[in-house]
């Protein structure tokens, strides 16, 4: 076989053949060979991952799916049988199923809707580990997991409460919902019957499940019915059946579902029959249905047992295989395939603990090639063996025709090989090749215990070759696709057929012939599939897909050789490239830098400075690049210029080292995927083939930011569009973002109490003997939270508070009696000899203290000044308004939470002094953090802080009070209401007195003063 994936529209290949012969009697033996060219073909560069919760046993069991309605889907399915509850079933662990997308995203598996609901009056399944299994039963089929250890409870609550772990099965229909009356969870044949460990109360139904090739029955394996002797049942499982009426085909068991009879079952106690289950046609005989059931610990070798429907209700043993080693779990599983194209299904059965100290094998596997049904005397069996300690064996699975060469592959696991391996086994004339023709490796995926579950068979991607997904124990998921394979036939035939020395029979001619005939493709063109070959010179009398040369042998041990050249047809060109069959397609890239939470598609872009992108490096563990590609024609006008379909589109990603590819997020409806190499320092992204014109393609990939240190101060990643449609302008782009360190330091506050007033009488510094005289006490909290890493790597940081200890004239404003730094008791605060500078005690300790100088000012006690404005006003060190002292506190390895407290005083007497007309007072204590390092993109967030804090005079409160009352009585009065204008001016009428009775005209005659007299008559306007 050989493998080809062309990217121009011809590949040219060319095989010899060569031959050089000694001339012996023997010569005649040489018959007609039949020989291949071959390399195998599951892509391990292109591959899927899917990944569930940690703990959950997320790829414990897989299956490949496709549903065909209501819309067509391919699927993996997974179980994860320790996945936690929803709903009802919050708080345990039932298990679950979830669906897979066939997409590169490696988080988007959705969980399946099954039965979500509990009754624990009667049933318990808390750890009852559903998806220990699951299996589909191909292209628009049925899918059923089971949940072995589901528990039925009796007599609830009482003495003589049981719980019997009897197992479960749910078949749902394709599109993995129930839609008929076969699908649900009511599969549990268990229920009902005698409890007890010697019948069924320890059934674990479902722990093994299969459906039959036909799709007409399935299978479940109970190893632990019967004492565990284990059984297998048969149901019919195929509603067109059951409308007909035919009700009498089944159930099926080993120890009749009638009769109930353990002794039927042909193995001893404790062997765990139906531990694996499989089904085949052509196995006893061609054209019956066998049924097949592992026993691991049959007579403590284990036991593999053949079995078909007797009557209504039986499986009859046919034959058994026993396992040849003790303790090496001979049937813990089987697969089942035609592995030499004969007809006759093949049988594979899998004994992990297999062991041979000498050899150091760690597991096996027997194949039996089908003796055309005759077991009993012709089963032998080929071994292939694992390495040591690998648990070879623990899976095999029948994964179709790989290679599509007509012979059937199989799948091994072995999850204990280092991180875990799957060997691919290639079927052949012979049986089997010994030798892998492929060895998968978990340790390429930083995937461990890789290798434990294993299914193919089925073709996902649509290109006529079967896929495989393989399970494994570390909660991920691989899916592998096969390449396509061109295969080449070489048949060579010798003329003359025989030759005798002794017989001179050369007739002019001693030469040999060899006539070398190639053919391709041959299995594809028998499914009806267009060849992919043309070979060049062939004869006009053959097919384009054949060749035949003649060599000549003249002498003898010389080395004669012919070569059949053939070209790959690759017909794309021809689609999308105009009338001119030339594709000149117009693809344009941008990108942007930004973030994304791991459970949104909410994409963040980063923020810009100086029209460039800046990366802050806190606590962020991936920065996400999202890239838009587009081919659109250059000028709407005319476009036929450009904008053709882009055929093989990729673009390929170079990050630098400080960036490292973890994934990547494409939209379910574009067809694309991206592929980075071992190390993750190169991405391979398939945009499409083609890319058709006027597409907008817009994805995204995910960079771990891991490798990033603190001289790392830009981010450079280059993006480089490829195509091979003609576009010669195409060249590297390169993504840029600067690059912070940014300490996600942050200062909050807090002061208590948040407001205080202020009266009294001022008392000069002298007349202070305790803290109390000072006036109210006030406490000051800052907190600075420090939640990333230490900070002795990056720098020295510094918590700064700026106090306001006195007034522009110098006396006193908020006096600091002590400080106190709490988380960090060997932190030492320098304080520049501001803290408590006059020994002040509190009035209940002993007064003894030695401090500064008295201030003296030269106001006296009682004396109060009045200046200040009326209103609010802030003393502030900014403004030089108050003067400040600086309090600094080293944060050396500082990681978490500190509180700094510091314990002050209200001075009483400045306030009443200075701010006597004051309404109120804002007082600002600020607060920050600095950080000295030589790292020169370091900058901190949060890092400042102010509180304000309100001082009220209780005097001037008091006036503003007793001056609202007195409006308000005066309002009342009347006092403020307004007078027309007539009654602004008093209105009177005078009586004239004549001047001669005037008494000041009468003095002149008398000599005596009278005092003036006026005869008024007031009016109040309402005359």
């Amino acid at each position: 076989k050989s493998g080809h994936r062309g990217r121009h529209p011809w590949n040219t290949v060319s095989l010899s053949s060569c031959s050089s012969h000694h001339w012996t009697p023997l010569l005649w033996v040489l018959l007609t060979l039949l020989s291949q060219v071959w390399g195998f073909n599951l892509d391990t560069t292109h591959t899927l991952h899917k990944l569930g919760d940690p703990g959950t046993f997320f790829g414990f069991s897989v299956a490949l799916h496709q549903q065909l309605t209501p819309e067509p889907h391919s699927w993996v399915l997974v179980g994860a049988p320790q996945a936690v509850g929803l709903g009802p079933l919050r708080g345990s662990r039932p298990g679950a199923l979830f669906r897979c997308p066939i997409t590169p995203e490696e988080y988007d598996c959705e969980r399946v809707d099954i039965d979500g609901e509990g009754d624990l009056d009667r049933e318990s399944k808390d750890n009852q580990w559903l998806g220990v299994t699951v299996k589909s039963q191909g292209i628009g089929g049925k899918v059923v997991t089971c949940a072995h250890l589901y528990e039925l409870r009796q007599r609830v609550r009482q003495p003589s409460e049981t719980r019997d772990p009897i197992g479960r099965c749910y078949v749902l229909s394709e599109d993995l919902t129930e839609r008929d009356d076969l699908d649900g969870g009511e599969w549990k044949f268990c229920e009902g019957r005698p409890q007890g460990h010697e019948q069924f109360g320890f059934c674990q139904q479902g722990l093994s499940v299969s459906f039959t090739p036909d799709k007409n029955f399935i299978l479940f394996g109970a190893p632990g019915t019967y004492n565990w002797k284990g059984e297998m049942r048969v149901q019919l499982l195929n509603l067109t059946l059951l409308d007909l009426g035919l009700y009498d085909d089944g159930p099926y068991e080993v120890a009749d579902q009638k009769q109930l009879n353990a002794e039927l079952i042909p193995v001893p106690y404790h062997s765990y029959l139906g531990f694996s289950v499989d089904s085949a046609m052509g196995i006893m005989s061609l054209g019956e249905l066998t049924f097949i059931a592992g026993a691991p610990r049959a007579n403590h070798t284990g036991a593999v047992v053949l079995l078909k429907k007797d009557n209504v209700y039986r499986l009859v043993p046919q034959h058994i295989f026993w396992g040849e080693e003790l303790a090496s779990s001979f049937g813990y599983s089987v697969a089942t395939t035609d592995l030499n194209r004969d007809g006759w299904t093949d049988l594979i059965v899998g004994a992990p603990n297999f062991f041979d100290r000498k050899a150091e094998i760690g597991g096996a596997v027997y194949v039996y090639l089908n003796p055309f049904g005759h077991w009993d005397d012709q089963a032998r069996p080929i071994r292939l063996n694992g390495t040591y300690d690998s648990m070879f064996g623990m899976t095999v699975s029948n994964v179709g025709d790989l290679d599509q060469d007509g012979y059937g592959d199989i799948a091994v696991g072995a999850p204990f090989d280092g991180d875990g391996k799957v060997f691919i086994y290639r079927g052949s004339d012979a049986g089997i090749e010994t030798k892998p023709a492929q060895v998968l490796d978990g340790r390429d995926f930083d995937v461990r215990r890789f290798g434990y579950s294993i299914s193919g068979g089925l073709d996902i991607d649509n290109n006529h070759y079967p896929d495989i997904a393989v399970g494994s124990l570390n909660d991920s998921v691989v899916l592998y696709r096969s390449r396509p394979v061109i295969h080449v036939i070489r048949e060579i035939s010798i003329d003359p057929q025989y030759i005798d020395l002794e017989q001179y029979n050369c007739k002019g001619r001693c030469s040999v012939f060899l006539v070398v005939h190639f053919e391709a493709d041959t299995e594809r063109r028998k499914l009806g599939l267009p060849h992919r070959v043309t070979f060049l010179g062939h004869s006009s009398l053959e097919p384009e897909y054949t060749h035949t040369e003649e060599l000549g042998l003249r002498r003898q041990r010389q080395l004669e050789c012919t070569t059949a050249i053939f070209q790959l047809h690759v017909n794309f060109l021809r689609e999308g490239c105009g009338s001119d069959k030339i594709c000149q397609s117009n693809l344009r890239l941008s990108y942007q830098f930004g973030t994304r939470p791991l459970t949104s598609d909410l994409f963040t872009p980063l923020p810009m400075l100086d029209d460039v992108q800046v990366f802050s490096l806190s606590d962020q563990r991936l920065v996400v690049l999202e890239i838009t590609v587009t081919n659109m024609p250059s000028n709407p006008l005319y476009p036929e210029e450009d904008g053709d379909d882009a055929h093989a589109a990729q673009l390929l990603v170079s990050l630098p080292n400080t960036l490292s590819y973890t994934g990547s997020r494409v939209p379910p409806q574009v067809l694309m995927s991206c592929q980075a190499n071992q190390n993750g320092s190169q991405v391979e992204c398939d945009l499409g083939n083609p890319v058709k014109r006027n597409t907008k393609l817009k994805f995204s990939i995910n960079l771990s930011t891991s490798n990033i240190t603190i001289e790392t101060t830009e981010l450079k990643v280059d993006l480089l569009l490829t195509t091979i449609s003609e576009q010669p302008d195409l060249g590297p782009v390169t993504a840029f973002a600067k690059v912070v360190i940014e300490l996600p330091l942050s200062v909050s506050g807090l002061v208590r109490p948040h407001q205080l007033f202020f009266s009294g009488t001022v008392r000069g510094e002298s007349a202070m003997t305790s803290l109390e005289d000072i006036g109210s006490p006030v406490d000051f909290e800052f907190v600075v939270v420090n939640p990333g890493q230490a900070l002795q790597t990056l720098g020295s940081a510094f918590l700064n508070i700026m106090w306001p200890y006195e007034l522009a004239n110098g006396k006193w404003l908020l006096y600091p009696a002590n400080l106190n730094f709490e988380g960090h008791p060997a932190t030492h605060c320098t304080t520049t000899g501001a803290l408590n500078p006059l020994k002040l005690q509190s009035s209940s300790a002993v007064n003894d203290r030695a401090g500064r100088k008295r201030r003296s000012h030269p106001e006296e006690e009682g004396q109060v000044n009045t200046k200040g404005n009326i209103g609010r006003t802030t003393p502030d060190c900014l403004l030089g308004s108050a003067r400040c002292v600086l309090f600094q506190c080293p944060l050396h390895s500082f990681s978490g939470q500190a509180v700094l407290k510091i314990h002050a005083r209200l001075w009483n007497s400045s306030f009443i002094e200075e701010f006597p007309a004051v309404s109120a007072l804002e007082l600002l204590v600020r607060a920050n953090i600095t950080v000295k390092s030589s790292i020169k993109h370091l900058v901190l967030k949060d890092a400042s802080y102010w509180i304000p804090w309100w001082i009220i005079l209780i005097a001037v409160l008091a006036g503003i009070l007793l001056l609202t009352l007195l409006v308000c009585i005066l309002w009342k009065c009347g006092f403020f209401r307004r007078a027309h204008y007539k009654d602004k001016l008093p209105q009177y009428h005078a009586v004239k007195i004549p001047r001669e009775d005037r008494p000041q005209f009468q003095t002149e005659k008398s000599g005596v003063v009278h005092k003036k007299e006026w005869a008024t008559h007031w009016s109040d306007g309402s005359s």
